[in-house]
């Protein structure tokens, strides 16, 4: 990972949401708290998307049976069946289990879908049981359409996610993200897999902000990487025309973007 050059990421930026002199709107401050919060969640939405497509098309009842996993062996794997509907639970216990991309786990995701593994279409639907993703505690629920587009699949996922982090600060985040796999489906080669993502939410801040990202340039995930490795997300706080731009850069696995507000652009070192 690169060193951080300049110490930005503890100083307080601001994004102003009003600028008429008749506008009692007052600046609204976005920390680095918050940005570094920003990403987190999108890790945790790439992380957990990413377990529970690939568990999702294993046809054994066992999981994977031994083919290559973004999960880790300190994962158990458990099928249960109900006429049509599989029931697996990954159970990652009750300390910390590294994924393939270095991201630490520990608790359970309980996945539900069918077994029409060839059909065109596949919803999944998944929920958490006392996990968190580096020490966060993640909770919530969503539902995943996978369909094939261009010989490859893309998941729309339906966000409801609930994040506390461990100084208790709790966000909350509801919206949509579109995840295509763009290289490397097909083949049990795990660090060529790549997705590119799309979409919209909204999160509401522990002081009660709402802020909307939308994203401007599609998100670059690889697998072997724990950081979004480009693309860029624009944000507006409570209805507000103004915007700042969150940039993770050219392609390079660092933990490093910048935030551009109102022309300024300030580097952001987002860490583990």
């Amino acid at each position: 990972m690169k060193t951080p050059i300049l110490a930005c990421a503890m100083a307080l930026l601001f994004l102003a949401v009003g600028c008429n002199k008749d506008d009692n709107t007052a600046t609204t401050p976005l920390t680095a708290a918050e940005i570094k919060a920003n990403a987190d969640m999108d890790n945790i939405s790439d992380d957990v998307s990413a377990i529970a497509e690939s568990e999702s098309d294993a046809t054994s009842t066992a999981g994977r049976g031994g083919q290559p996993s973004f999960l880790s062996g300190c994962a158990e794997v458990t099928t249960t069946i109900s006429g049509n509907t599989w029931t697996r639970t990954i159970d990652f216990g009750t300390t910390n289990c590294t994924l393939y991309n270095g991201n630490s786990v520990r608790g359970k995701i309980i996945i539900v879908f069918s077994d029409d593994f060839d059909a065109a279409t596949r919803t999944i639907s998944y929920s958490f049981e006392d996990f968190y993703h580096n020490d966060r505690h993640v909770e919530g629920n969503r539902t995943v359409v996978r369909t094939m587009v261009n010989g490859h699949p893309r998941a729309v996922i339906d966000l409801n996610l609930t994040v506390t982090t461990p100084q208790g600060a709790v966000y909350q985040r509801t919206g949509q993200r579109v995840r295509d796999f763009v290289s490397g489906f097909g083949n049990l080669i795990l660090s060529d897999n790549q997705f590119s993502i799309t979409g919209s939410w909204v999160t509401t801040f522990p002081s009660g902000t709402i802020q909307t990202a939308n994203i401007a340039a599609p998100l670059i995930v690889h697998w072997d990487c724990p950081h979004i490795m480009s693309g860029s997300i624009s944000f507006t706080r409570n209805n507000s025309s103004a915007t700042a731009v969150l940039d993770y850069g050219n392609g390079a696995c660092d933990d490093m973007a910048t935030l551009t507000i109102n022309g300024n652009i300030y580097p952001i070192d987002l860490g583990i």
